[in-house]
């Protein structure tokens, strides 16, 4: 094509483009804030002209560069009724060649902004007129209140709820339920004096309501498994904050270690704040010092903080972040703070003051999981045919036990009610793998073939897994595979800060267990993972809670998901995944199988067995299960871990294949509230126990409605 009429047929194309996206406002929205997490749609698209706004969101997306430019145009492909000859063209100049063309007189670029200088100065103590001291003070405290409105409006547009979109799928409005908050037995609650006692249930109003400022404790960790809600209750709190429901506090700032491990070097508490945070507009000494002045009404949200310990596999050194934040729990940087960290069960820093208080997050009860669901549907029949199905299939309540798989069971119970009969749900979702699935089969587009690219996209997740990694930059994930993850909700998107001044869109996976399933899926259906490669995959990993070298890695779920991939119910769909036949299929699964066998075989620890009892539930193996049941020696003991109702229910599971009776112990392990509803009808227990253990009420209720039902309980045990 001459260069004449190249440039006529680009400015056909960008001037279809912005006729087509003006039918679909919403979804560019959508897009955009995808692509470019930093950019404020508010202030840098506002225009009278409605083409002119959809040309600057264009011109924005474009300016990325290419590969965020051809993961666009594959976006606009995949989920718009584009008309095939224009779909050709699209492709063809901006989908798969080297060229790069623009859009045509789009005006001269825009200047980069200043960078913020943030250097501490401290006001100058001079013989000043006190007037003058009174009219600088006005105007610090000026200053600092335009930062707190901006930053709560900041916080909003972050951590508001969304509609969901066509690129985001996940999304559920207004469906946030408090999962269970318990004082760990390890600290003594603030609130003794007024009856509290260990082990005794919290709300969130006793930790940032009325009086939780001047009498809570200053530093506080929320312990909790992936997927009990640990992120989401961080950015719940901002929200809340955001539109002025913890008033309390005049600061709140969420930072997340995941991001934070990628900065070069230990930022300083200003650029914390201002750099990663949201700067403000002017003089950010004075607002600074405001906060300082103000500290014992700033709570600093720090999520991940198991991921500073331990930022990358292998021997090296804490995150870069971990300093500063050792610096604010012991009171040296803005002293008076509270700062609150969310982390999963393991070995916490040293840099934790003795007395920080500590809270097991424990996820859903019965009531709960009831009410999230009910949230999630809003239409009345489908809320009715949706609790319907909760009620009737046991072991689906147990799996919305843990948040982040109610999420996803709503999901699928959304898009598979309309065309199924009531109680299919215990066939179609029996297994936590299963229900990953269909979730990929519901959000999967009609009509596009995506075996390839969702193949590519698991790799993608395992070399993450491997290398430690969560986040990933645009040159990680090929346009196509891209396209693909912002079109079924797979990835998220922000701004991601490198280094004083620079910052650049991240990617991650909605959730670290999704990762864990995509990469297990490019396990399963690679051509390139032979049997060797995916043995070594299977295997179980000891989380003792007060080991003292204790590292937690990124494969909290990929043993279990490649387990439950190995079900005969699997094979179809990995068939359909791999491009290869049933028989291709079934070498793959008996070499899974083959390995829990020999896992089997041995003696294990407490969290193995655990793990051995996860896995060979979503096998649907009956002689698996019945293999590993006789394993077990006739006394069970489980020592100092945590273990959550979700984990005696795989341990029961398994003991209904065992024929001899056994002896279960449980000393000095934190145990969620309703753990004991977990055994009910469990007829293989002679002896039961649990050792230096404070039982709440609610634990203790759990228990005296299972102890009927267990018809070979002999001996209760308590010391």
């Amino acid at each position: 094509m001459d260069p004449i009429s190249f440039k006529l047929g680009t400015k056909y194309q960008w001037g279809w483009l912005v006729s087509l996206l003006s039918d679909h406002p919403e979804w560019l929205n959508a897009k955009v804030k995808f692509f470019l997490p930093n950019m404020d749609l508010g202030s840098r698209a506002e225009g009278p002209d409605p083409a002119q706004r959809i040309l600057l969101q264009l011109r924005e997306l474009h300016r990325q560069g290419q590969a965020t430019w051809k993961a666009f145009i594959h976006c606009v492909c995949m989920e718009l009724e584009v008309p095939l000859e224009l779909e050709v063209q699209l492709m063809s100049t901006w989908g798969h060649g080297d060229g790069f063309p623009g859009p045509l007189e789009m005006g001269a670029e825009s200047q980069p902004e200043p960078q913020l200088h943030l250097g501490l100065k401290r006001p100058h103590q001079s013989c000043e007129s006190s007037p003058r001291r009174k009219q600088l003070r006005r105007q610090q405290l000026e200053l600092a209140r335009r930062y707190l409105q901006q930053l709560k409006t900041w916080a909003q547009q972050r951590h508001g709820g969304q509609l969901p979109g066509p690129g985001q799928p996940l999304a559920f409005p207004e469906a946030y339920v408090p999962p269970i908050l318990q004082w760990s037995r390890a600290t003594a609650p603030f609130r003794a004096q007024e009856g509290a006692e260990d082990g005794a249930d919290v709300r969130l109003q006793d930790l940032f309501g009325p009086g939780a400022v001047d009498r809570g404790p200053r530093v506080m960790v929320l312990l909790g498994k992936a997927g009990m809600g640990k992120t989401t209750l961080a950015r719940w709190l901002c929200q809340r904050w955001a539109t002025g429901q913890l008033d309390r506090f005049l600061a709140l700032f969420l930072f997340e270690f995941r991001q934070l491990n990628l900065l070069a070097e230990a930022p300083t508490l200003p650029q914390l704040l201002f750099q990663l945070g949201l700067r403000p507009e002017e003089d950010p000494d004075a607002v600074l010092q405001f906060l300082e002045w103000s500290a014992r009404r700033v709570l600093l949200v720090f999520d991940g903080l198991d991921e500073a310990l331990h930022p990358q596999p292998g021997p090296g050194a804490p995150g870069p972040a971990l300093a500063l934040f050792s610096g604010l729990c012991r009171g040296a940087l803005l002293p008076g703070c509270r700062v609150l960290a969310t982390s999963r069960p393991g070995k916490l820093p040293d840099c934790l003051p003795a007395e920080a208080a500590t809270v097991h997050l424990w996820g859903f009860d019965g009531p709960r999981v009831e009410e999230y669901v009910g949230r999630c549907f809003g239409d009345r029949p489908a809320r009715e045919a949706a609790l319907a199905e909760l009620r009737a299939n046991g072991r689906l309540r147990s799996m919305c036990a843990v948040p982040a798989l109610c999420r996803v069971a709503c999901l699928c119970l959304r898009h598979l009610l309309p065309g199924m009969s009531p109680g299919q749900s215990v066939a179609l979702l029996p297994t936590v793998t299963q229900t990953y699935v269909q979730m990929v089969l519901a959000l999967s587009p009609r009509g596009h073939r995506t075996a390839e690219t969702l193949r590519g996209l698991g790799k993608v997740a395992l070399g993450g897994l491997e290398a430690g990694k969560v986040i990933f930059s645009a040159a990680d994930i090929p346009p196509t595979m891209m396209a693909l993850g912002a079109a079924l909700g797979l990835l998220t998107s922000f701004g991601a800060c490198t280094g004083p001044g620079q910052r650049e869109t991240g990617y991650a996976f909605t959730h670290l267990s999704l990762q864990e399933f995509l990469a297990a899926l490019h396990l399963m259906a690679s051509p390139t993972v032979d049997g060797d490669v995916l043995a070594r995959h299977v295997t179980l990993h000891s989380r003792w809670v007060l080991r003292t070298k204790a590292k937690l890695g990124l494969w909290d779920h990929l043993p279990a998901f490649l387990a439950g991939l190995a079900s005969p119910a699997c094979r179809p769909f990995l068939a359909q995944l791999a491009e290869q036949g049933e028989g291709w299929v079934r070498a793959k699964q008996a070499t899974v199988l083959q390995a829990l066998r020999r896992l089997a075989a041995r003696r294990h620890t407490g969290p193995k067995v655990v793990e051995l009892c996860h896995c060979v539930g979503e096998t649907q193996e009956p002689e698996l299960a019945s293999l590993v049941a006789r394993s077990f020696p006739g006394q069970l003991s489980f020592h100092n871990f945590l273990l959550s109702y979700a984990d005696l229910a795989a341990l029961t599971n398994v003991l209904g294949h065992r024929e001899a009776p056994i002896h279960l112990e449980f000393e000095g392990c934190p145990l969620e509230p309703r753990c004991p509803e977990a055994l009910a009808g469990c007829g293989q227990v002679e002896s039961l126990s649990f050792k230096s253990r404070k039982c709440g009420d609610a634990f203790a209720e759990a228990l005296s409605r299972s102890l009927p039902t267990m018809g070979s309980l002999k001996k209760l045990g308590r010391k």
